[in-house]
């Protein structure tokens, strides 16, 4: 029984053996905008923010968290994306962390996670 728990993974269906032909995955994305610590002074909502950063050579696409902690406990957005920007309305004020990574089938398995970016959106009642 131990050595089944040994080898098991979340999710069997998933599970894919390394396969020498394939080469390990390269650096995480770079993160560039918001910039981490941006504030914003617009007090509107819904607030659109355009989340960038730079391409992954050989990506096919990219997975981008954003959530209220740093460590992406209570996340509250997952996207799967095709290129290296997208832009999302936001409804509430508050603290936020974002995050992305790449993946391409040439690959062994995604990138690491980019080093996690903080920004604020203000509270419209102040």
């Amino acid at each position: 029984m131990a050595l089944l728990g040994l080898f098991a993974c979340r999710d069997p269906n998933s599970y894919q053996p390394f396969d020498p032909t394939k080469s390990d995955p390269p650096a995480p994305p770079v993160l560039v905008h918001p910039a981490n610590g941006w504030m914003s002074d617009d007090y509107r909502y819904p607030q659109d923010v355009s989340f960038g950063w730079q391409a992954v050579p050989g990506a096919q696409f990219y997975e981008m968290q954003v959530g209220d902690d740093s460590l992406f406990l209570g996340t509250q957005l997952f996207w799967r994306v095709y290129q290296t920007s997208v832009v999302y309305s936001f409804q509430t004020f508050g603290l936020r962390y974002w995050r992305v990574r790449a993946a391409s089938s040439d690959w062994n398995n995604y990138t690491g996670w980019a080093d996690p970016f903080w920004f604020s959106l203000p509270n419209p009642g102040r």
